[in-house]
């Protein structure tokens, strides 16, 4: 018989990777990570392609590959090639850990768990995360009243920080923010009734973004401090975990940076497969509170620059005066001079078969076919293979200036989701190592030497509690493995439509150990109807 008292404690550090914390360990610092992974097991967690918020915590909630749970980026299109929308937990299209848990009578809390707006839970307490599409992110509202530490969280930094003041008071700014999180989340872990108990620290992802760089050469105090809090917290959570109780922390995705960038829409167009205008397409940007936050301290500037396609091209008609114009930009007037420039140019998709579309986050092309949007332009399947076919071939053989590959691979969407991918869904993804690529078209340049922080594909995992081995570091753990591992623990069953595996981490003397995964076999009438809700995917 299961042990019923058992409960997860599931903290998230997102963005994370082991090329922080190991150095930090190493030189003393982050005692409580260290006790964690000398007691425990940790291992690095492959992330989703691409390695991106949307689909990776969505595999972790579900165990299935974004091409099952449909939200396979933060946008999501529509019947256009320029009709985007943002991706909600109602695009789920597969039961999520918190709805079965739910069925079986156990009580969750979700803090910040990215794709859980809106709740789909709606007894649980719930905290939704940065993709929240409007101004309540606090469910049940009453809440705030039981817990008015929760008055003060704030679910995205103030952008008007980041345009007026220096790295450094915004970076202070967000590790801030999560220190007051923590005021409420340490409130709820205690006093709220709960089997599964999920946060998230967001901080660890934020300064990352900005200076992850600067962090890999240690030249970078004010940002490391947002790991100084996450430690903290672990050696107050590892005091109040209540018996019986397992710890498991991971990261979505890992990070990493880039020296070289590739203007993917700019390569699309010289060969032909893109054409460009001077408009800027109907993507609605006002969706999250953070892009409605950066856009209202963008209107604050008292000048605002309009560049369309003619006057960007005839100012950056050399790349060594673009990249003096943009180097100067960035350093001096974006910090100084109260000016924001819009650079009006867009896809002409009357005329464009291939395209890296306004909404699409990471690494992937759409390609213009009527069998995907009403107004696409390539109407026979054959043309649609052979372009596919031609842009994939080309981008695994470019290289740039210095001699790097563009691209390890390129993956079509069946490589990715199987033979029954979302439609419409991305066309083709570029796995890239060494190379970031760019979808914008704020280049006249196809290649340009610049540091850019982004994700990679190889985040964190640790366990640690009553069931867990101790000091055993585990390989080829996986996203999707994190739901199935958590649903045997409860001794729940899996789903056989899931895509991860238990992981081997708990003790032979433990419960989970001691018997096999129950796997819940889906009927074949059901089985339809999952097949059915996968291959219609309306997005």
């Amino acid at each position: 018989m299961a042990d019923t008292s058992k409960k997860i404690a599931v903290i998230g550090l997102d963005g994370t990777t082991f090329k922080i914390l190991d150095p930090l360990i190493k030189k003393g610092k982050l005692p409580n990570l260290k006790k964690i992974m000398d007691g425990g097991v940790r291992g690095t967690l492959l992330s989703t392609k691409p390695p991106v918020t949307a689909p990776s915590w969505t595999t972790f909630a579900t165990g299935v590959n974004p091409g099952k749970h449909g939200c396979y980026d933060f946008f999501l299109p529509g019947d256009s090639i320029d009709d985007f929308r943002p991706a909600s937990s109602e695009e789920i299209k597969v039961p999520t850990i918190y709805e079965m848990l739910r069925d079986a009578d156990k009580k969750a809390i979700l803090l910040n768990l990215p794709n859980s707006y809106p709740p789909k839970v709606k007894e649980f307490p719930t905290v939704t995360s940065l993709m929240t599409y409007g101004e309540e992110y606090i469910f049940p509202a009453s809440l705030k009243e039981k817990y008015p530490e929760l008055k003060e969280y704030m679910l995205a930094p103030d952008e008007n920080i980041k345009l007026s003041e220096d790295m450094d008071t915004y970076v202070r700014h967000i590790v801030d923010i999560d220190r007051k999180r923590i005021k409420a989340v340490k409130r709820m872990f205690l006093e709220e009734d709960w089997d599964m108990f999920f946060f998230l620290f967001s901080s660890t992802d934020w300064v990352s973004h900005l200076v992850f760089y600067e962090m890999m050469e240690e030249n970078h105090v004010e940002a490391m401090k947002a790991f100084d809090v996450v430690d903290e917290f672990f050696g107050w959570l590892l005091e109040h975990l209540p018996e019986k109780t397992n710890l498991y922390i991971m990261s979505d995705h890992g990070f990493t940076y880039y020296t070289e960038l590739f203007y993917i829409n700019r390569w699309l167009e010289e060969e032909g497969y893109l054409t460009t205008s001077s408009e800027t397409g109907s993507l609605e940007e006002n969706a999250t509170v953070r892009r409605r936050n950066l856009n209202a301290a963008r209107d604050k500037k008292q000048i605002r620059l309009k560049v369309n396609k003619r006057l960007f091209k005839t100012i950056f008609f050399h790349p060594v005066l673009e990249g003096a114009a943009k180097k100067f930009f960035r350093k001096v007037v974006k910090r100084v001079l109260p000016i924001h420039v819009d650079v009006n140019i867009g896809l002409d998709l009357d005329n464009t078969q291939v395209c890296f579309p306004r909404g699409s986050m990471l690494q992937t092309l759409y390609i213009n076919y009527e069998g995907n949007f009403k107004e696409g332009i390539i109407k026979d399947k054959s043309e649609y293979d052979r372009i596919r076919k031609e842009v994939k071939e080309k981008l695994e053989q470019l290289r740039t200036p210095s001699g790097k590959r563009v691209t390890e691979h390129v993956f079509t969407k069946e490589e990715l989701y199987g033979d029954n991918p979302p439609s419409p869904s991305p066309d083709l993804h570029c796995y890239t190592k060494d190379v970031w690529i760019v979808g914008h078209l704020h280049s006249k340049s196809m290649f340009e030497n610049h540091i850019s922080n982004k994700h990679d594909e190889f985040g964190i995992f640790m366990a640690y509690g009553p069931d867990i081995q101790a000091g055993i570091e585990i390989p080829d753990a996986d996203m999707a493995d994190l739901c199935p591992t958590m649903l045997h623990h409860f001794d729940m069953p899996i789903p056989d439509y899931t895509d991860g595996k238990v992981l081997d981490i708990f003790t032979p003397e433990s419960n989970p150990a001691q018997r096999a995964p129950r796997i819940e076999r889906i009927t074949k009438s059901d089985k339809k109807v999952l097949t059915d809700l996968i291959d219609d995917i309306d997005i």
